[in-house]
């Protein structure tokens, strides 16, 4: 039996997790979705993910307070790969993504065979 793997997205927008979904439908995964840094932070203590999938504008916080507060609450979840999904392209941007150790900074809006790639690839599934 094939392994379920845990994702959580942070996506305040209804359209953007929808072709996010429907880009990873096809993959053993349990996908979550919080709509807010503070959902966030709820969620990874109990949910474990497996992947993280983040976008960098929220309506409470920005995606890197998110992972700031990971790194400084949950030492156990220090290795789970990040994947930044979101519309800032500003070199600023990925000069932080590399700072945060992310694994994987994309653009929205994306290319659904790319995710489906990236996600793959980090999760090592073939």
């Amino acid at each position: 039996m094939s392994k379920t793997y845990r994702v959580l997205s942070t996506e305040d927008d209804d359209d953007q997790f929808t072709l996010l979904r429907l880009a990873l439908k096809d993959l053993p995964l349990d996908l979550r979705r919080a709509t807010s840094g503070k959902e966030t932070q709820t969620l990874l203590p109990e949910f474990k993910p497996d992947l993280l999938i983040i976008d960098v504008t929220l309506p409470d916080m920005r995606g890197w307070e998110v992972l700031d507060w990971l790194r400084a609450n949950h030492q156990v979840l220090m290795d789970v790969p990040i994947i930044i999904l979101t519309a800032h392209t500003e070199a600023s941007h990925r000069v932080i993504a590399k700072l945060q150790e992310v694994a994987h900074y994309m653009n929205k809006p994306f290319a659904p065979a790319e995710l489906r790639a990236k996600v793959s690839s980090l999760l090592g599934i073939d």
